[in-house]
């Protein structure tokens, strides 16, 4: 059971030191702030920590915490944040996934729902799928915004769904005409982003609706900023551009793109390629569809590895904006993760002695890094093979066991059977863990070199081919090693 998937974690583990921290440095934009106030009562959060988090872009998507609210021990909490600009928030609460629209300077008398803890096989299922509901707001003055866009979202999904065969599949234009006209009446609230999310729903439902009618709402999408805190952009832009580039650009500029992304131009060059198609007029967003463009193409292989990757570095420092830029960064990023060759994700853990251990600390031997849950068969096993490895290896190799179980005490449950001699860490104090690792599963082991990079990525099970691999890569490092100047650190190759 515990050996199956890690993808989800409850964030309500994470430190209330990271609290003046996140408010401070993680806003999704850094110029001048309004601020907001959460406030209410919630005895079934008590003593918890919750985290609120938005889409920093919507290509991966991708998510960072913006504030981490604390809950007092008698279940009230009156938490205050800058913000800037209205914002999509949602947190993870147990099995539900709660959402709410922040306006600066609003305050807002949260109602949270009734807290469902997720069971052990859930936190484990890499399918698990939040339960999704809108947060409540006791207080009316701040409820308007939210209101209208679940009440409209709700109508206008019952609407697609009740009509589905007549608009996708008869292109009934009529049909699509009416229900905007019908929706547009009836909703009237004059908050400019609840205008925008209505807009943007209905280019979707035109979208839909008429066939060959793309690249004319892609000319209507460029009189707009890019919305990246709006949802009903992001659906819009994902149905308007997935696998756009480069086969929808016009054919004047699709030659030319391809042999800019073959020459690997800086990205200032291909984004003023692709905007000679008359099509695109809002440099940010051709910039936008450009990088998520290069994101698919990792995937499909339809642009060659190292060519996405330099175009991908490029926008990371010639975008026109900060947003283009942080976006490009984070798709990197991601499509780089845990390659060879790439530095190994540093973390700081508490040891079997609570001492804190940082992965860097281990530099100047290999690190064979594994991480376990003590309820897997396989995890227990692996580790007494592990053990010989440590008997016989340990003046060329580290291993570092990182023990994935929720509760700490679990780490002395297991060495009080098996004394091992090792370091074995805890994850709690560094959740982020699983995703900078992407653990699917447990056990999952890496071998990182002497200078902190990603040798074997992921590395085979001790009881595999492990020591076979690892003698040729020993090897292969050693005579690298000696051709380069040696390093300051001490090592174990001086």
């Amino acid at each position: 059971m515990a050996g199956r998937a890690w993808k989800q974690i409850l964030w309500s583990v994470l430190s209330g030191l990271m609290l003046l921290h996140q408010a401070l440095n993680a806003q999704p934009y850094s110029h001048a702030t309004d601020s907001v106030r959460f406030f209410g009562s919630a005895p079934e959060y008590k003593g918890m920590n919750i985290v609120f988090e938005y889409y920093s872009n919507f290509i991966i998507p991708g998510k960072a915490p913006l504030i981490t609210m604390p809950v007092d021990d008698e279940g009230n909490f009156d938490f205050s944040f800058p913000l800037n600009e209205t914002t999509y928030l949602f947190a993870d609460l147990g099995r539900t996934r709660a959402s709410i629209f922040v306006e600066p300077g609003k305050e807002y008398k949260l109602v949270f729902p009734p807290f469902q803890p997720r069971t052990q096989l859930e936190r484990l299922n890499p399918y698990f799928r939040f339960e999704e509901l809108p947060l409540g707001i006791a207080n009316p003055e701040s409820r308007e915004l939210n209101r209208n866009i679940v009440e409209f979202d709700a109508e206008f999904e019952y609407i697609l769904s009740s009509y589905a065969v007549r608009l996708f599949t008869s292109s009934d234009t009529a049909l699509a005409r009416q229900i905007e006209q019908q929706l547009a009446a009836k909703y009237t609230y004059p908050n400019p982003v609840f205008q925008k999310h209505k807009q943007f729903s209905f280019m979707r439902l035109r979208q839909m609706s008429q066939r060959n009618i793309a690249r004319y709402l892609i000319a209507e999408l460029n009189k707009h900023q890019v919305e990246y805190q709006l949802p009903s952009y992001s659906q819009l832009f994902a149905s308007l551009f997935r696998s756009f580039v480069p086969a929808g650009f016009s054919d004047d500029v699709r030659t030319p793109l391809n042999r800019a992304l073959a020459d690997r131009l800086e990205f200032d060059s291909i984004a003023n390629i692709a905007m000679q198609d008359t099509l695109f007029t809002n440099m940010e967003l051709t910039e936008q569809v450009l990088i998520y463009g290069l994101f698919e193409a990792f995937y499909s292989k339809r642009i060659p590895e190292a060519t996405v990757f330099a175009a991908l570095q490029s926008a990371a420092n010639k975008g026109s904006t900060p947003k283009v830029r942080q976006t490009a960064s984070e798709v990197y990023a991601k499509v780089s993760k845990l390659r060879p060759g790439s530095m190994a994700p540093d973390f700081r853990l508490k040891n079997q002695k609570g001492r804190n251990r940082d992965l860097s600390d281990y530099k100047g031997k290999f690190v064979y890094l594994n991480f376990i849950h003590t309820g897997s068969i396989a995890s227990l096993i692996d580790l007494t093979v592990l053990e010989q490895y440590y008997k016989t290896m340990n003046k060329e190799m580290e291993i570092v066991t990182v023990v994935m179980d929720e509760n700490i005490d679990a780490i002395e449950e297991l060495l009080k059977k098996n004394p091992y001699k090792w370091d074995f860490l805890h994850f709690a104090s560094y959740p982020q863990l699983i995703d900078l690792y992407d653990l699917q599963a447990l056990p999952a082991y890496f071998l990182i070199d002497p200078e902190g990079r990603l040798n074997m990525s992921p590395a085979p099970a001790p009881g595999e081919n492990f020591l076979e691999r690892f003698a040729v890569h020993f090897r292969e490092y050693r005579i690298d090693y000696l051709r380069r100047n040696p390093p300051k650190e001490k090592s174990i190759f001086r």
